[in-house]
Parts: C-alpha cells; structure tokens; sequence
C-alpha cells in the first residue's frame, strides 16, 4: 500500500465526521422545528453518506486489494462510529444531565432554590411524562387502551446503535454494568 491511500484513508473518518457536524448545525439552525434529535440522526446519516463516497473515491484512486480495502472501510466505519458516538452525547449532555441541569438552574437563580423549589423542578413523574409525551408527539410510541407500544422505531434503532458502540468501545452493553 503506497503513502498516498494511507494518508488519505486517515483523513477519511475526520472528514466524514466534520461533514455530520457541519450539516447538523446548519440543518438545525435553519429548521428548528425539525427538532434536535432528527437532525442529529439525518447529520449521522449524511456522514456516514460521506464516509462511503470517500472510501469508493479512495478504491477507485489508489487500487488496493479487496483484504485491504474491506479492513480500511470496517475500521473508518469504526472511527467515524465512535467519533459521533461521541458528539452525540456531547450535545445531549447539557439538555439531559440532571446534575448538569440542577448547577444551571442554581446559577440562574439569583437568591438560590430550596430543595422543594429543586424537587418541583426535578420531579420524577413531571419527567417521565414529558418524556413520555415527546414520544408520543413525535410517533415513536403510541397508545391503545392505557398501554404504550413503540411506533416509529427510530429512538429504538438509535438506542441499539448507542448498546453496540458502547458494547465495541467501552466494553459495556449498558448502563447498569
């Protein structure tokens, strides 16, 4: 394998990430109403999108062999993966930490919060139902006869992304092991 596939192969993953980043500010910043979470799934896509072209541009430029090109693609598929895995969270972490959360809210008040002020705020029940009410608003659950079943199986499809990256790079399937 010459210098030239190497050196592009590197770049490839960093590329593609930037290119998932790029596209779901500007996604999100131009259409707010599309929600935070769709287009952290759609810039997910369009990376993966770059991800492909630039490894068929990669094998088409500088011939390797099948062995070589397969390994290169699974392990940028690999980097790039854990990459977003990790802005993922990154953007996440402020709006669903609690304890990230709770030091907001503290600093925002002037003259601090009693712990009935923090309770009313962090309030078990008022959160699954938010929760619960997202998911309904948005049609990835739905309910029949007091029950809740899944409806578009997209949180779900993530969730088990998130299981699988969690499981290759930490080791772990979930958050209680």
């Amino acid at each position: 394998m010459n210098i030239e596939v190497t050196w592009f192969n590197l770049f490839i993953p960093l590329l593609s990430f930037i290119g998932n980043i790029v596209f779901q500010v500007l996604w999100f910043r131009s259409r707010s109403n599309y929600g935070l979470l769709k287009s952290e799934y759609l810039s997910f896509a369009v990376g993966l999108a770059i991800i492909a072209g630039l490894q068929i541009f990669s094998n088409a430029t500088y011939p390797q062999s099948l062995k070589d090109m397969w390994s290169i693609s699974i392990f940028n598929l690999l980097i790039y993966g854990a990459l977003s895995y990790c802005y993922f969270h990154f953007i996440n972490l402020c709006l669903t930490a609690r304890r990230i959360r709770l030091v907001r809210d503290l600093y925002a008040a002037t003259n601090g919060l009693t712990l009935d002020q923090l309770l009313e705020n962090y309030n078990s029940r008022v959160m699954v139902e938010r929760r619960t009410e997202r998911l309904l608003n948005s049609g990835q659950i739905f309910e029949q006869n007091g029950r809740y079943f899944i409806g578009k199986p997209m949180v779900l499809f993530a969730a088990w992304v998130m299981v699988i990256l969690k499981f290759i790079f930490l080791g772990k399937g979930s958050e209680y092991d």
